[in-house]
């Protein structure tokens, strides 16, 4: 089994998007951006979403399509760690967003132990050229809000009770 299969990246890829994509257009804004971001407790200002835009729009429409988001993904080196076939079936609304978020999660738990630690988060934000991942302090205070059994990571159950607010909606990516 090939460890970076194309139509497995674009599956997995496809559900990260969509948790970006607020509105479901095909499109993330510089707004669906920042709001993204602001709503796991990292504050960018309007230049630095126009900076993280500006590095991946490719054709210069001031927005971020499903390609561009591959090729900024691809940058920062999410990509598939091989082996979970299983799962390039599931779609948003058959299984009522978990696998999305399942997806979402599995950019940022690098060495896929089930945790998010405060390395692979702070290594995923500065991929994204957020001033936040270079900074420890502020890695372990994000994963303090949401560390329930005090373990100092992110856990599936922990991740996904962040993710979701008022009835089920799947909110934001991590």
């Amino acid at each position: 089994m090939s460890t970076s299969s194309p139509a497995y990246d674009k599956a997995e890829l496809k559900g990260v998007f969509a948790t970006f994509d607020k509105n479901g257009d095909g499109f993330i804004t510089k707004q669906e951006l920042r709001e993204s971001f602001k709503n796991i407790r990292i504050f960018m200002t309007e230049k630095e979403v126009e900076e993280m835009v500006v590095k991946v729009d490719a054709n210069g429409d001031g927005l971020v399509d499903f390609e561009e988001f591959c090729i900024l993904c691809k940058a920062t080196g999410v990509r598939d760690q091989g082996g979970d076939d299983e799962r390039e079936g599931q779609v948003a609304g058959q299984d009522g967003g978990e696998g999305d978020l399942k997806e979402a999660f599995d950019v940022f738990d690098k060495d896929k132990d089930g945790l998010i630690s405060v390395e692979e988060l702070g290594l995923m934000l500065c991929s994204l050229g957020l001033k936040e991942g270079g900074r420890v302090e502020d890695c372990e205070e994000m994963i303090r809000k949401v560390d329930m059994d005090g373990d100092g990571m992110v856990n599936f159950d922990e991740f996904k009770k962040m993710m979701m607010r008022g009835g089920g909606k799947l909110v934001s990516v991590f």
